[in-house]
């Protein structure tokens, strides 16, 4: 399978896992795929082809699928950073063979994800694991956990509401007979445990009743407050400054002209900020892949989900201002 080579480690994992081979292709600075490349890596033993939507913007979906078809080649569509989107007019997830989703990016959801299978010719059965009451508890003490501090929420604490990122990063685990009585939901890592899990009965219920349409709304009206009031800020360049209708973005992703890894200044002002440099596959060596090492080092991922006003918007603008500021009058710049 090939994948592209800015990607986070646990979608390479499951493939790794059930004896598929992956090889990576390169990513412009865009995060568009660099569509030269990826058919120079084609050859007789590729099978599928992975493309990300990332951030939930749509990704070239239309000249992959040509590629595969020339190809004869399984697509499946990465649709985790998406809660909706299109190109051309056709929703993003039905151009692949499959897709996948992760509504916890967007969603107060303990876990759960879809599969969908759009050309599939095979009929799929699965043998799915009976959730046991004790699951279902601590799926409902988690949700308790996470809406209690809604009530006592200062700006700052709003900021750390949605846990949208992860927060910390292992090896897939091995499968087990034992009953699955508790998932770290945080956690990116592989688990061969939850592979015939179903959504949590909790979290159904709650994605079910979601209001998805406000959801959208406000995180487009979030994505734009950002892009306006950080506009001209010298040295900050967003990675998409023009949101495309009917896209629901999951971060806003910036640039820090000549500064990598601006994320760490950023949470030492209390801003959640992320990026992908620490979930790298280990196999993709330094300087293989330029431009994915330029994102892997650049790009930072600041929080815009529907918990966020105004006033929590303007702390991160203006984090992200005193960051750049400092860096300006730093005496190496001068």
């Amino acid at each position: 399978m090939l994948i592209p080579a800015y990607i986070c480690t646990a979608a390479v994992e499951p493939v790794e896992a059930f004896g598929g081979r992956v090889e990576f292709y390169e990513i412009r600075k865009d995060c568009i795929p660099d569509l030269a490349d990826l058919e120079a890596r084609i050859d007789d033993q590729t099978r599928a082809i992975l493309a990300v939507h990332f951030f939930g913007f749509p990704c070239a979906i239309r000249d992959i699928r040509r590629i595969c078809d020339k190809y004869g080649l399984f697509l499946i569509e990465d649709c985790a950073h998406v809660l909706q989107g299109q190109d051309g007019g056709q929703p993003l997830g039905t151009f692949g063979e499959v897709s996948v989703f992760s509504w916890r990016k967007f969603l107060p959801l303990y876990d759960g994800g879809g599969l969908v299978l759009n050309r599939w010719v095979h009929e799929l059965t699965v043998d799915w694991q009976r959730e046991r009451f004790l699951f279902t508890l601590r799926v409902a003490k988690n949700l308790l956990e996470r809406a209690l501090p809604t009530a006592l929420a200062s700006p700052l604490s709003a900021l750390r509401l949605r846990r949208s990122f992860p927060s910390s990063f292992g090896t897939a685990a091995n499968p087990t007979s034992v009953p699955l009585l508790h998932v770290n939901p945080d956690s990116k890592s592989f688990d061969q445990r939850m592979i015939n899990c179903p959504i949590s009965r909790l979290s159904r219920i709650l994605l079910e009743h979601c209001l998805l349409e406000r959801v959208i709304a406000k995180r487009r009206t979030n994505y734009c407050y950002l892009c306006r009031q950080l506009k001209g800020v010298q040295g900050v360049r967003p990675l998409i400054d023009n949101l495309p209708a009917g896209v629901c973005p999951w971060v806003y992703p910036i640039f820090f002209e000549d500064m990598p890894n601006g994320q760490f200044p950023l949470r030492k002002l209390g801003i959640p900020a992320v990026s992908w440099g620490g979930v790298r596959p280990p196999r993709i060596r330094s300087t293989e892949f330029p431009a994915a090492d330029f994102l892997y080092e650049n790009l930072v991922f600041l929080p815009l989900h529907q918990d966020l006003g105004t006033k929590e918007l303007d702390l991160i603008i203006e984090a992200v201002k005193s960051v750049r500021a400092r860096i300006e009058h730093s005496p190496s710049s001068s």
